[in-house]
């Protein structure tokens, strides 16, 4: 009997373990399932802030743990390296270590997989990941293909107990990695050495839709296929143009549904400039940069850079060019010469002139202004008009290409197991308690918990330990908004965030990304980005704004002919303007290249001929139609 009842017993002990990774709901399939599943171990490459946590994590990979010094299993080479650490290597070594250990005693549990967490400085990060997988090619490529990586083996632990055996696996093999970039996320996607995440993303749609927003997923597509899982987190900033009341009241003019550059606002401004002088100065603008510009983006320009990785264009949007759209709360985007464009032309004018007037602009915080164009998160709003200020929303914050790519996590192409990895990262995106190991460390070890009270409600924040060695980026780690803050001051954060994001637009070119069909005419836009450049420089020497206006009315006499347009141009930037072509070589700009630019970058029709070189805006309008978007 009582052998009876310890044979029941070891049967419970080995469910319960299996029980742990089910959701309450989960019937008897459900566990059968989970019963049947075999030990993985995968890879994570991930960016840390700290060399000595880059270097402790390079130790353990090779063998050296603080559980084999524990147990005196330690080779007398191996003694040797843990006797040469510093003080804080080998700290940062237990740390380590016991950030590993914690968890894959969650992935253990609950996956059946075991994480080896390889920890590098952005500085050397991207390189080892491309290494690596070049190594993985090469083993590929001769033959030396990895023996699958599962098992169902039991092994005896250090205290003699049967437990799981987890398989080892090459370093080169890369499971899951960090990208920060849109030029590396499109280089590795176009090298195909990220899995296509679409069929994975749909069996946690339901448990991800909940954290992830469904725009962070589509931008993310290339060409149809999701490479990567952008990591939540608050997107963007406010720029609040904040009004003095009063004075604003006792103006007698019209302000109705003005603008910042708008010709009623001006006149505003100016009763405001020639009216409050003297010992009564009261300033029209204030702006928080320091030399005194005012920066409201008002036009999506054509812009692109071509060497941040080879072969891929990445949007530019706020770099002026000759080329774009004054847009309004529009959609489909339209492309235009600026220099003809009468609205963008005047709030150019405008801009100078508040720029350039003598007194109309300060930076001084404790001057009185009639405006002040400030940057801003969503709660600063309420505390501007408790102020007493008229808050009005210049500019929402924006997602956009550089905020989506910014934090994502990929699948290695060459996965020991996209499924498992996957099942991992939908993990790190929709749990807290890994998310903040993995950000954190161990509570208690790394950090402790701290409770402060805002508006008679209880927040907790976790706060580093004075021996915490430990350091990584909150945006870099997963999810921000199931994270602990890290400052009493920040501690309202995660509703803040939210409602900032229910307020975020979406960039028009959102998700951007040139059919590999056809063929980007580079060379004319590189052209077009050095006479940009050069123009903008120009511009920005204007102090009047009658320069701009002048600007304007030639370009619009010039506007029939090309080569009018060209010498117009020229006249502005001068000779001896080059560019870097495709193939690294300096060459200078002619007149017979800007002409030929302008032609190019105007063209909204796809030519025929796939070998035809395409201008960037036919090529959005035929991403526009590809998406479907409604225009």
């Amino acid at each position: 009997m009582k052998k009876k009842i310890m044979c029941l017993l070891l049967a419970v002990l080995m469910v319960l373990p299996m029980l742990a990774g089910c959701s309450k709901e989960g019937n008897i399939d459900e566990i059968n399932k989970e019963a049947e599943r075999y030990t993985t171990t995968l890879n994570v490459w991930l960016i840390t802030e700290s060399k000595l946590v880059a270097d402790a994590s390079a130790v353990i990979l090779s063998g050296i743990t603080p559980k084999k010094e524990k147990l005196n299993l330690l080779t007398d080479a191996e003694k040797a390296t843990v006797a040469a650490m510093t003080e804080d290597q080998k700290t940062a070594w237990y740390q380590v270590w016991e950030v590993t250990d914690g968890i894959n005693k969650l992935t253990k549990a609950n996956y059946r997989t075991q994480l080896n967490l390889k920890y590098f400085l952005e500085a050397d990060y991207y390189a080892a990941v491309e290494a690596a997988f070049s190594k993985h090619e090469e083993n590929i490529e001769a033959g030396n293909l990895q023996q699958e990586n599962k098992t169902e083996e039991t092994i005896l632990n250090e205290y003699g107990i049967p437990e799981l055996k987890y398989p080892t696996i090459p370093d080169y093999v890369v499971d899951i990695l960090f990208i920060g970039n849109q030029a590396k996320y499109t280089q590795y996607a176009n090298n195909e050495w990220l899995a296509d995440m679409q069929g994975h993303l749909a069996d946690s749609a339901i448990k991800l839709n909940s954290y992830v927003s469904t725009e962070y997923l589509t931008a993310a597509a290339i060409n149809g296929l999701v490479y990567a899982i952008p990591n939540n987190h608050g997107v963007g900033e406010y720029i609040y143009m904040l009004a003095d009341k009063e004075l604003m009241e006792s103006y007698t003019g019209s302000l109705s549904d003005a603008t910042l550059y708008d010709s009623s606002f001006k006149e505003y401004l100016d009763y405001v400039y020639e009216t409050y002088t003297g010992s009564n100065k009261i300033y029209p603008i204030y702006t928080e940069n320091q030399d005194g510009k005012i920066e409201i983006d008002y036009a999506h320009y054509w812009s692109f850079d071509l060497d941040s990785a080879p072969g891929v264009a990445v949007q530019n949007p706020d770099r002026f060019s000759i080329f774009g759209d004054a847009y309004v709360d529009t959609k489909k985007l339209q492309n235009t010469n600026l220099l003809t464009d009468a609205n963008y032309m005047k709030a150019l004018a405008n801009k100078v002139y508040y720029e350039g007037t003598d007194g109309y602009v300060t930076t001084d915080a404790t001057a009185k202004a009639a405006i002040k164009v400030v940057k801003g998160s969503w709660e600063e709003k309420a505390q501007y008009e408790a102020q007493g200020y008229e808050v009005m929303v210049v500019q929402y914050p924006q997602l956009t290409d550089a905020e989506i790519y910014s934090s994502m996590f990929g699948i290695g192409a060459y996965s020991v197991s996209e499924t498992r990895a996957a099942e991992i990262l939908t993990y790190l995106n929709t749990d807290a308690e890994i998310r903040n190991i993995l950000q954190y460390g161990v509570v208690d070890v790394n950090y402790t918990l701290e409770t402060v009270t805002v508006n008679e409600k209880d927040y907790v924040y976790a706060k580093a330990t004075k021996d915490n060695l430990y350091l990584m980026d909150l945006e870099k780690t997963g999810n921000t908004l199931i994270a602990y803050p890290n400052d009493p001051d920040d501690v309202l954060r995660l509703e803040y965030d939210k409602k900032q994001n229910f307020e975020m637009v979406a960039s028009p070119t959102l998700g951007l990304n040139f059919s590999a069909v056809f063929k980007l005419d580079e060379d004319n836009v590189r052209v077009m980005n050095a006479v940009s450049a050069k123009l903008k420089a120009a511009i920005d020497n204007m102090t009047t704004a009658a320069e701009v206006e002048t600007l304007y009315l030639r370009a619009h006499a010039a506007s029939e002919s090309d080569w009018n347009m060209v010498y117009l141009i020229r006249e502005h930037i001068g000779e001896g303007v080059t560019y870097i072509n495709a193939a690294g070589e300096t060459v200078e700009v002619t007149n017979a290249m800007i002409r030929k630019a302008i032609i190019s970058m105007r063209r909204d029709a796809l030519e025929e001929n796939l070998e035809a070189l395409q201008s960037p805006y036919a090529l959005y309008l035929d991403w526009f139609d590809r998406e479907g978007v409604a225009g």
